[in-house]
């Protein structure tokens, strides 16, 4: 088992255009691992959540994401991403 900051890790592991799949419900939303992502300015990355969340809200809107993949998407407003992240 690797350790490190969140820092070191993001920059070791996650690379532009990767798929990436940030995990945790409710209380366990990857807040930290998103930001620094965010921090960092990764781009094209093909995110992977089982539900849309605000960080997945936060990395498409910071133009990080060039595609995504979800499992559950229940309200409506969130299919006016579906042109604008393709």
């Amino acid at each position: 088992m690797q350790f490190g900051s969140l820092q070191e890790i993001i920059d070791e592991h996650i690379r532009d255009g990767q798929s990436v799949a940030l995990e945790g419900f409710t209380h366990l939303i990857p807040f930290a691992a998103g930001h620094e992502i965010l921090r960092q300015k990764k781009g094209d990355l093909h995110l992977i959540r089982m539900t849309p969340d605000l960080i997945y809200d936060q990395l498409i809107g910071a133009g990080c994401v060039c595609a995504r993949a979800h499992i559950f998407m229940g309200r409506k407003s969130w299919s006016r991403f579906a042109a604008s992240v393709a």
